[in-house]
């Protein structure tokens, strides 16, 4: 196979400087510390590149040594920027340990023939690339799935030097210099530039789907309590209702409020009253089915959209809520204990029920402010739906 070595290094070199401007630029490296730290390693490989490049101009230790060390950094910057992404960390003290001891290494090999030190140095690299492909095969390939790309491209990159280091133990007259055109170097520099062009690109992608994700959650998710809020749960009711009266089932809201909440917060505190918030919601989903959905509609009221229920049923719900609870006991933060009671109205679509939403919610709100008006801690049925009516 006849590949014009030197080409494919100014290939290289171009991809990866455009790879790192692209991202300087982008705007999206200062938002993410992973994707800041992978550009780094861009950086790195450009240097490291350039210094084997240019090694008839400079002095071949410098060109040899600083070029494969930074070939070595670079790979561990990938690494590093993988924990980054997956564990909000960097990449563990080993990892640097083996760093530090494999550039003295390097420097060590030196002396070796061209073949020998090839071998020895592909085998290094291998080993930098080790670390973040196992950790997302652990414990990123069914998160990001952009996150597969990378770790299939650095495996093909790996796969690509241990045949290197191989066919350089094996053919040492393939690799009598670094710019001979051989089968090794061919598949070498060739899977380094696949391997730059998928890790780079699907580490890109992945940080873009996890920012995606992240946008959405902020859309439809309360950051305090985790139910969903006020227009995921409008939605969310009325594509409930479609599906019962397709199915001829029935679909019931509850509506709560938390009693005299405000006098929770001005005696003690806000940080109390968040903590109250939460533990109302920990609490109430402890009550419900997995097809039943808990939001916060705003402040301290809360609703429970519960699919395949009739009115008894709702209320079964709301009252085991409504107990639990009455009897929790929750800590202020520091100056003792808190109880809280909820008021709660349940209203039902029944069955062949052309209810909407809206209508379905102000028959829920209306009593749940009957229950406030009868002495709050209660749950109230809607005037138009009571079974006794």
């Amino acid at each position: 196979m006849y590949i014009h070595i030197p080409t494919v290094i100014t290939a290289l070199i171009m991809g990866y400087g455009l790879l790192a401007l692209q991202m300087s630029i982008g705007g999206r490296v200062q938002e993410a510390p992973e994707l800041t730290i992978w550009n780094g390693g861009n950086w790195v490989f450009l240097a490291a590149f350039l210094l084997l490049a240019t090694r008839a101009y400079i002095p071949l230790w410098i060109s040899a040594i600083g070029g494969n060390a930074l070939i070595c950094l670079a790979l561990a910057l990938y690494s590093h920027a993988i924990y980054q992404f997956l564990h909000g960390h960097g990449a563990p003290r080993a990892l640097w340990i083996l760093l530090v001891l494999e550039c003295v290494g390097i420097a060590l090999l030196f002396s070796l023939p061209l073949n020998q030190r090839t071998s020895f140095y592909s085998f290094m690299d291998i080993s930098m690339l080790l670390p973040g492909i196992w950790q997302i095969a652990r414990y990123g390939w069914f998160r990001e799935r952009s996150l597969r790309i990378v770790a299939l491209a650095l495996a093909g990159g790996g796969l690509a030097l241990g045949f290197r280091g191989i066919n350089a133990w094996l053919v040492p007259s393939d690799y009598t210099d670094l710019m001979q055109s051989s089968l090794g170097q061919a598949l070498t520099f060739m899977g380094a530039f696949i391997a730059m062009l998928g890790s780079g690109f699907g580490f890109i992608l992945a940080a873009l789907e996890r920012s995606v994700k992240h946008h959405h959650t902020l859309a439809t998710i309360d950051g305090l309590t985790g139910c969903i809020n006020r227009s995921a749960a409008d939605a969310l009711l009325s594509n409930a209702l479609l599906r019962a009266q397709r199915g001829g089932e029935s679909v019931s809201l509850v509506m709560m409020d938390l009693d005299h909440f405000k006098n929770v917060n001005d005696r003690f505190g806000h940080r109390t009253g968040d903590e109250v918030l939460r533990r109302f919601a920990q609490v109430a989903r402890t009550r419900l089915r997995a097809s039943d959905v808990l939001a916060r509609m705003g402040g301290e009221e809360f609703a429970l959209i519960l699919p395949a229920t009739d009115v008894m049923g709702a209320v079964h719900v709301a009252e085991s809520v409504r107990a639990a609870i009455e009897a929790l006991a929750i800590s202020d933060l520091g100056a003792g204990i808190v109880y809280v009671t909820l008021s709660a109205g349940a209203a039902c679509a029944p069955s062949g029920s052309t209810l909407t939403g809206d209508q379905l919610y102000q028959l829920a709100d209306a009593a749940l402010y009957r229950a406030k008006a009868a002495g709050r801690n209660r749950v109230e049925v809607a005037a138009a739906l009571d079974p006794d009516d």
